[in-house]
């Protein structure tokens, strides 16, 4: 996706303040795009590139590349040895982290820790039909689904909303300050700070100690 457009759009997600998180058991995903910081916190800084196998063994690489898709397999490329994506927990590469959420594709990690945390963003078409005349109006949206993994071997799990982020940090007394209140005021929350809900993570990793 092209950067600029990608800018665009999260300034125009500020300045109509950020969707958030709504209280609930609905599973629809109602945590915005820019709701995290992708500043990145506690990952490696290795300058070595590798897929991770199943089995936990690493290997090498100078490139790394993917591809999935319905007329393609579903297989990821490192240096000239090729595995299919089913087979690998995920891949580092150029300083970030990539873990594998199902048969076909990967999120990337942006939290690392006891708590991790990962987004996927892609460019969706909608299609609306004008009931007055009949014209139908397609257009673009970026949706981004966030997940939280617990410690390097747990499943990786989608969360949508305030309860999903509470039930990872409820042990937490911190962390729950944090999350445990209103729709607005967590708005507002970061709108004044754009790391706001990292910090919620970042302050569980850290013995649920804010330092």
């Amino acid at each position: 996706m092209n950067s600029s457009k990608r800018k665009t759009l999260y300034s125009l997600a500020a300045a109509v303040g950020f969707l958030v998180i709504a209280a609930g058991s609905s599973s629809v995903n109602k945590i915005h795009c820019g709701a995290f910081s992708r500043a990145q916190t506690g990952e490696e800084t290795s300058a070595d590139n590798y897929v991770v196998l199943n089995d936990g063994s690493k290997v090498f690489g100078d490139k790394i590349s993917w591809k999935s898709g319905l007329l393609v397999k579903d297989q990821i490329k490192v240096g000239d040895e090729k595995f299919a994506i089913r087979e690998t927990k995920g891949y580092f590469a150029n300083g970030n982290y990539y873990g594998r959420i199902n048969s076909s594709n990967y999120a990337k990690r942006i939290i690392h820790g006891k708590l991790n945390v990962y987004y996927t963003e892609d460019w969706t078409t909608y299609t609306t039909t004008n009931s007055r005349t009949g014209a139908m109006r397609t257009s673009q949206r970026l949706v981004c689904i966030h997940y939280v993994q617990r410690g390097d071997n747990g499943p990786i799990e989608a969360i949508a909303n305030q309860k999903d982020i509470r039930e990872y940090v409820k042990d937490c007394p911190a962390s729950m300050e944090m999350v445990d209140k209103r729709d607005k005021e967590i708005r507002r929350a970061i709108r004044r700070n754009g790391f706001y809900l990292n910090k919620v993570f970042v302050i569980y990793n850290n013995g649920c100690k804010d330092e």
